[in-house]
């Protein structure tokens, strides 16, 4: 329908669109962070872009220089990215080539065909178009986020039919993101030169000017003067277009001041931009000459919050901050353990201390055996640099623990790029998951042409992509983020002969790579560690390995299958969904876009919509609903099948496994789940695949299975998925999932809403980017102690404070104006397993409300409105907060900015920015905290300032837990084992444990549960307090 509907109004959408590019024309730089697979510094250094980075690899004498005019005025500067951020002036960029203005011949190529294209680069723009009559044919050069070529771009050219060798250098991919699209599709420009030099000339021209326009913008937020005079001197050649002219005529009234600065992302206010512009023009001219504009540029980016903070920390007596002072402010204010790594801070202290002077400068103070200090323009350096970061700094990372002890990075339809049902799909979508650290990879797998399997959402409108290509760009990609395990979730439904064309292909892909047999004789996990460099196939177990199995067990689960049913039914090991649900986030509400939004149910089955297949694949039965332990789905998420497929189904065995393919789940063998009490569940290397919906009815209280859920998760794997109704490829909150002692929860990465940043903020920070996470000791077995249920672990409090000071540069929304202000406030959010028992400490403010939050739903504060000022908004709030739950390592805290249309009160379309972090992730005092769009892409410097507190957890009431032993530990028996013991064999000692208490016991512990409690346990009964915010 929103085809239809584009196509019907193309006129208007059309001059929308050209809206939006005539504002992109003028911006001078990117405001969106690419990732760049084929750069890795950039990668590396992601999340920790500041106006100056202190680059601490590099000698000491290139940090400090002396800034010089650059070699050209055509927007392109003298220098290439370091590692560390500071551009190196001694590597010259390209001048204007013509050849690449006036254009260059390239073949096209799409599926469809092969159409000769001229390839233009408008440079004042930063665009590349292709065909004049439409504006549409071009992307930009800040949105570009990858050029592939050689041997990373083979799998594009085999797709293509383009296999012989000899097109290797001729060939060049160039990915780029669509932000016309809501979602920011991913495009694919595929082209083919007559020569190689064509290829080189663009892939330099391109990536020189990517760059280049990043360090210009990363440098006007630093102190050097470099870039403001790069930027004034580009704005002169454009105005005088070569002609000869006076340096006294190069100058630049309020109108034009403020023109540029829109187009440098700098988003004032009028009143603003008017105020700086006056204390620029000293000569009261009413225009500003190049010296002038250097000032206009110092005024605007002098950090004011960090002023007031420098000026707090210089002692009495001193203009400047010596070792000592510094070393205080670290320790006192930034919890730095100095000492630890003393000769480290000190090379910091004189890096930021040299940073702010000349070189000359430098080199007098230490000629002269002057003491270095540090100037407020070095201690703003230093804050907002990496040495500041605001992650916990990454530790050696051992994972030894069985994998079943880990939370595991986890994508459901990977080989997605938009929702669930229309959506397309591409390789692009496992690349981008695997860059991301992604541990576990979705790929459903139906027959195909030719004998070939493919790879699609089956039953729906999706396209679909070759399996073999799939599985060549999983290899090449599996481990360039870590080197720890992928595992691979295959939904199997296709027939048996093209099942063992599925296990060739791995076998000849992944080679020795691939698990094919145990690595040890004992029957246990492996650790992530052993599995270095590995990937392990999660399928279906064979129906060989179902028939062998004992006789008595299977009769036993179709007996209650058919009796439940009212209708016999054969055992299945791959079954697609056949219930409608209805779904809702309630555990975390949700804000608008950046939040998941319910899923929707779907249209009657009998539609034509839901019915019609997109392949000719046979499908499965559909099965009969179910009571909790009795699932009706399995791996499967597509839509029910049709009557055809059904009874194709009955004289057919597709759903039946192959040994050949079964053989490859060594340590990842799928069963049906049908309870905690059958022979599948106990085997060491099974793992259970429930939708979401089915979960949620396994911890609903009535269905009596909390506690065998989570015993089993101690042990074994277990992987959570969307419903196949969230037609839109929304997200389920994984919290529910990960307090369960869940491993995978399996996400809709093309979606960024509230359970995507989640799970992005589980796996980031600290040592979690490797995929795997150790889970809490309380979700984790201990042979040498007593297994602690996770409901029963002891309760701790949590109490830290942040103080949101600043905004830093926010985005423009989209649509908006270029004469609206931006009116931006922060809300900010809390997130944990349980939140109950919370207070709230911080100022009530009419434009900063606080409220408070049931048990078991969000903690937010909401700053107050800054009108009229997106460039450098001050809040200056604080909140605190104390939360009682019992894993402290699952609390998650989210910043998002809102612009307010009014300003003056919350009416509000979409935020601006979010960040999302695990509160253990990140570091006390003053940090500054990236920001991401709707996409989850990174902005490139747009920021918060705030300060963090936190102190240690504390546990609550031992001498409670320890008084009723009987009730907070159970044995280290099997839990299925004591689910068929009698209560009369229970001991006497246990009977004594848990004897009613004494009355003035009893009223002791209501007191506390009162305050304490936790809501969603399955079996309290016990009170609990609202939270209060003051």
């Amino acid at each position: 329908m929103r085809r239809v509907s584009r196509g019907a109004h193309g006129l208007p959408n059309k001059f929308r669109r050209n809206g939006s590019s005539t504002h992109r024309d003028k911006s001078s730089g990117p405001v969106i962070m690419r990732r760049r697979s084929d750069s890795r510094t950039q990668v590396d250094h992601v999340m920790d872009m500041s106006d100056l980075d202190l680059n601490l690899d590099a000698d000491e004498e290139d940090v400090v220089e002396d800034y010089a005019d650059p070699v050209n005025a055509l927007g392109i500067s003298s220098a290439l990215p370091t590692p560390g951020g500071i551009p190196d002036s001694s590597v010259v960029g390209p001048v204007r080539d013509r050849k690449l203005e006036q254009g260059t011949r390239f073949r096209k190529v799409t599926k469809k065909r092969v159409k000769p294209i001229f390839l233009r680069l408008d440079l004042d723009h930063a665009r590349v178009y292709w065909d004049p009559s439409k504006y549409s044919k071009c992307f930009y050069i800040d949105d570009v986020k990858e050029i592939r070529y050689g041997l990373e771009a083979k799998h594009y050219r085999e797709e293509f039919n383009y296999k012989n060798p000899a097109y290797e250098p001729y060939w060049v991919t160039i990915v780029y993101s669509d932000t016309t699209r809501s979602k920011g599709r991913t495009k694919h420009m595929h082209l083919l030169a007559d020569d190689v030099d064509s290829i080189t000339l663009w892939r330099g021209a391109l990536d020189t000017v990517s760059r280049e326009r990043i360090d210009m913008m990363a440098g006007l937020l630093g102190f050097a003067e470099k870039s403001a005079k790069l930027v004034w001197q580009r704005e002169m050649a454009k105005r005088f277009q070569g002609s000869e002219h006076l340096p006294a005529e190069e100058t630049m009234d309020l109108q034009g001041i403020t023109k540029l600065c829109r187009s440098l992302h700098i988003n004032c206010s009028e009143d603003m931009y008017h105020s700086y512009f006056q204390l620029a023009n000293n000569d009261g001219s009413g225009k500003l000459n190049q010296a002038q504009f250097l000032s206009f540029v110092r005024k605007l980016k002098e950090r004011k919050d960090i002023k007031t903070l420098y000026e707090s920390l210089i002692q009495e007596g001193q203009s400047e901050m010596d070792l000592g002072s510094f070393f205080a402010f670290l320790v006192q204010e930034q919890k730095v353990d100095v000492a630890a790594d003393l000769a480290h801070w000190t090379t910091v202290f004189e890096k930021s201390a040299r940073s702010s002077k000349p070189r000359t400068a430098a080199t007098e103070m230490a000629s002269r055996a002057l003491p270095l200090t540090m100037d407020f323009q070095a201690f703003q350096t230093f804050l907002t640099s990496s040495a500041n970061s605001c992650w916990v700094p990454p530790s050696a990372v051992v994972h030894d623990r069985p994998l079943n002890e880990y939370f595991i990075s986890s994508s459901h339809n990977t080989y997605l790029t938009g929702r669930q049902v229309v959506g397309e799909s591409s390789t692009e979508a496992y690349i981008a998951a695997l860059q991301k650290g992604c541990r576990c990879l979705e790929i459903d797998c139906w027959n195909g042409s030719g004998g070939q399997p493919i790879v699609n959402h089956g039953r729906t409108l999706t396209t679909s992509i070759s399996f073999r290509d799939t599985i060549k760009v999983i290899n090449q990609y599996a481990f360039c983020e870590t080197p720890y395990p992928l595992i691979l979730s295959l939904e199997v439904h296709c027939d048996r002969e093209q099942q063992a064309r599925m296990a060739e292909i791995m076998i000849e892909v992944f080679g020795d790579r691939l698990v094919r047999t145990p690595l040890s004789d004992e029957a246990v996990l492996p650790t992530p560690e052993a599995l270095k460099g590995k990937i392990l196939i999660k399928v279906k177990a064979a129906s060989t390995d179902l028939d062998a199995k004992p006789v008595a067990a299977q009769l036993d689960t179709k007996a209650v299958a058919a009796q439940l049913s009212g209708r016999p039914r054969e055992r299945s090991t791959s079954s697609p969904s056949a219930q409608a649900v209805a779904l809702d986030n309630v555990i975390i509400p949700n804000s608008t876009l950046l939040s998941s939004p319910p899923s929707q149910s779907p249209p009657e089955l009998s539609h034509s919509f839901w019915t019609t297949p997109r392949t000719s694949t046979t499908s499965t039965h559909a099965t009969a609903p179910s009571p909790y332990l009795i699932s009706t789905t399995d791996d499967s998420d597509s839509p029910p099948a049709t009557d055809v497929e059904k009874k194709k189904k009955k004289s057919s065995a597709t759903s039946k496994i192959i040994p050949f393919l079964g053989d490859l789940g060594v340590y990842t063998k799928g069963y049906k789940f049908m309870g905690f009490t059958t022979p599948e569940a106990t085997s060491y290397n099974h793992i259970f695949s429930i939708g979401e919906t089915k979960f949620r009815k396994l911890t609903d209280p009535e269905a009596n299975a909390i506690k065998a859920l989570e015993e089993h998760n101690m042990r074994y794997l277990m992987r959570v998925y969307p419903s196949a109704y969230r037609v839109t490829s929304t997200n389920f909150e994984p919290l529910s999932s990960w307090r369960r002692g869940v491993q995978m929860a399996a996400l809709n990465w093309q979606t960024y809403d509230l359970g995507q940043q989640l799970n992005e903020a589980m796996f980031t920070g600290a040592a979690d980017h490797t995929g795997y996470v150790l889970k809490p000791k309380e979700l984790r077995m201990d042979p040498n102690m007593p297994m602690v249920a996770p409901k029963l672990a002891p309760k701790r409090m949590v109490s830290f404070a942040v103080e949101i000071i600043s905004a830093q540069q926010l985005p423009r929304p989209k649509g908006l104006s270029l004469d609206a202000n931006i009116n931006p406030y922060v809300e900010f959010e809390v997130f944990s397993p349980e939140t109950m028992g919370s207070t709230w400490t911080g100022e009530e403010t009419q434009d900063g409300p606080t409220r408070s939050s049931p048990p078991g739903e969000r903690i937010f504060k909401r700053t107050r409105i800054i009108p009229g000022n997106g460039y450098n908004p001050e809040f200056r709030e604080k909140v605190a907060v104390t939360l009682v739950t019992r894993f402290p390592s699952l609390v998650f805290v989210r910043w998002t900015v809102w612009n307010s249309r009014g300003a003056q009160n919350t009416e509000r379309d979409r935020p601006l920015a979010t960040f999302v972090a695990k509160l253990d992730n990140l570091q006390q005092g003053y940090r500054q905290l990236p920001l991401f769009d709707s996409n989850g892409d990174q902005y490139l410097f747009s920021t918060l300032f705030c300060k963090i507190e936190r102190e240690a957890p504390i546990e609550l009431q031992k001498s409670l837990n320890t008084s009723r032993s009987g009730t907070f530990y159970i044995d280290h028996t099997s839990p299925y084992q004591e689910h068929t013991t009698q209560q009369s064999g229970r001991s006497f000692l246990r009977k004594l444990i848990n004897r009613t208490p004494s009355s003035s016991k009893r009223r002791k512990e209501i007191r506390l549960e009162r305050t304490y409690s936790d809501p969603r346990d399955g079996d309290s009964t016990s009170l609990y307090s609202n939270t209060t915010l003051d």
